[in-house]
């Protein structure tokens, strides 16, 4: 056996067996032909969607882009916990002026109550030989109905100033007079 020869049988690859191995082979070229276009599209796409985000320069290096990003997200990331920083201290600051302000408006408030609050003035004329109301009695009161009652009475010989304490309204320690009563009743809107 110097020599083998190869013997090929030709009867295998009859022409039905070609044809059907041909038309395998198109189909496939054509499935690769339709993945190529449908790649080549979404290649377009991207491309048009990258634009949107790049420069028009062709030299970019997109690696030093996006450093340069991340660079410029962590100083805003930064300047936004100061400032978020300062309005908790302003927040806490203005919580502490606000409560004091509501201390110093109840203590305000506590004191007034004691301060004259209600005033009235009745003027008469007791004395028919004295012309004009030159006598009066003032009322002046707290919250609580309480103060004093001032009566002065005017005439041509002499000048008399009366004060009595009131307390809840009424004068416990005199008897008031009719101009007095009328001015306390009208202090008290009565």
């Amino acid at each position: 056996m110097d020599s083998f020869v190869l013997n090929l049988n030709t009867d295998i690859f009859s022409n039905n067996i070609m044809f059907f191995i041909l038309i395998v082979c198109a189909c496939i070229l054509l499935i690769f032909i339709i993945w190529l276009i449908v790649l080549s599209v979404k290649l377009s796409k991207m491309k048009k969607r990258l634009k949107k985000f790049l420069p028009d320069d062709k030299n970019i290096d997109i690696e030093a882009m996006l450093i340069q990003y991340n660079n410029n997200i962590k100083q805003f990331l930064e300047k936004e916990q100061l400032i978020l920083d300062k309005i908790e201290n302003n927040k806490q600051s203005l919580s502490n002026d606000i409560e004091s302000t509501n201390k110093l408006i109840y203590l305000t408030n506590e004191k007034l109550k004691n301060a004259v609050q209600k005033v009235s003035i009745i003027r008469y004329n007791p004395f028919e030989e004295v012309g004009g109301d030159l006598c009066y009695a003032i009322a002046l009161l707290d919250e609580n109905d309480n103060g004093i009652v001032i009566n002065s009475i005017y005439s041509r010989e002499a000048c008399y100033s009366y004060a009595k304490e009131i307390i809840n309204g009424e004068c416990p320690k005199h008897k008031l007079a009719q101009e007095e009563i009328e001015a306390l009743n009208k202090a008290m809107n009565k």
